[in-house]
């Protein structure tokens, strides 16, 4: 059997044709190449960056824990300090005898009238939804403690309160030595942290003449907490002002539903300031200044 044989004319025409085709294969391996050495190149470069970038968090990380540990000892070491500091304050206010441990004052006669008033007689009480009873008051180490009653009655058989000093995070709340006046209110909201039972308490704080909020969300288990929208205000009460607080609740009108705080900012002026927060629609408080006035 005998193989056809190509004619001339054909010859150069099929050269031509896998001439072409060895170039467009070569050429596709040549940008195959260049893909590849790219890719290995961009591959190179990224993991440093990859690697500075987790090293960078690492160092935020550090700095972050560091910073953390350096508050908290701080704090561990500010904290005595400036119990020490106000223990000294109210030594200084009212000395003791380092053997008896009763107020020096005990041995000197006065005749002036408030020489037989006492701080402790500051008191204040709120009735709960459920009629108990508490009562807060201002010990002799001017720290607020609240009694809270078992039960409604006071008819024999007779239950005991509780007695408890009122703290926050483990840490009794002290009022101002010069205006040791508290006042509170107890209530519930539909609207209002979720129509749970709530208990608030106003003071001058410790070390400053701003007025304070202590806030309990709930029963008698639940913690006291500081009221943060009242406090970032920094109410300022003068020294020579008393203190009063009241809620008024309206059946079905939300907007009436108001806690009130009185009190006076200035000195010179005898008329009162009032304080004022419409529960359940804002956690706003705003201010109006000398009641008297519209």
């Amino acid at each position: 059997m005998q193989v056809p044989s190509l004619e001339p004319d054909l010859i150069l025409p099929l050269l031509f044709i896998c001439l072409v085709l060895v170039c467009i294969l070569c050429t596709s391996c040549l940008i195959l190449v260049i893909v590849v050495i790219r890719l290995t190149i961009h591959g190179q470069r990224s993991i440093p960056l990859e690697a500075k970038e987790k090293k960078d968090d690492a160092k935020e990380k550090v700095k972050e824990k560091v910073k953390e540990e350096v508050e908290k000892t701080i704090k561990k070491l500010t904290d005595p300090v400036q119990d020490l500091f106000h223990s000294a304050q109210d030594h200084l206010k009212h000395p003791k005898n380092p053997f008896t441990q009763q107020p020096i004052s005990q041995y000197f006669r006065s005749d002036h009238s408030s020489a037989n008033m006492s701080h402790v007689q500051n008191m204040v009480a709120v009735a709960q939804n459920d009629g108990n009873t508490i009562l807060f008051q201002v010990n002799k180490n001017f720290e607020i403690i609240f009694y809270e009653s078992r039960t409604p009655s006071e008819r024999i058989p007779r239950k005991k309160y509780d007695m408890n000093t009122l703290k926050i995070k483990g840490k009794s709340i002290k009022v101002n030595p010069k205006l040791p006046i508290i006042s509170a209110v107890a209530f519930t909201h539909p609207e209002s942290c979720g129509g749970r039972a709530q208990v608030r308490v106003y003071y001058v704080d410790r070390d400053s003449l701003f007025l304070r909020e202590i806030i309990r969300v709930g029963d008698k288990d639940e913690d006291w907490n500081d009221g943060l929208d009242f406090n970032d205000k920094d109410f300022t009460i003068c020294e020579v002002s008393g203190l009063a607080a009241n809620v008024f609740q309206s059946a079905g009108d939300k907007k009436s539903f108001q806690i009130k705080v009185y009190y006076q900012r200035d000195g010179a002026d005898e008329f009162a300031d009032v304080s004022y927060n419409v529960v359940g629609v804002t956690d706003e408080w705003g201010t109006r200044p000398n009641v008297t006035e519209a």
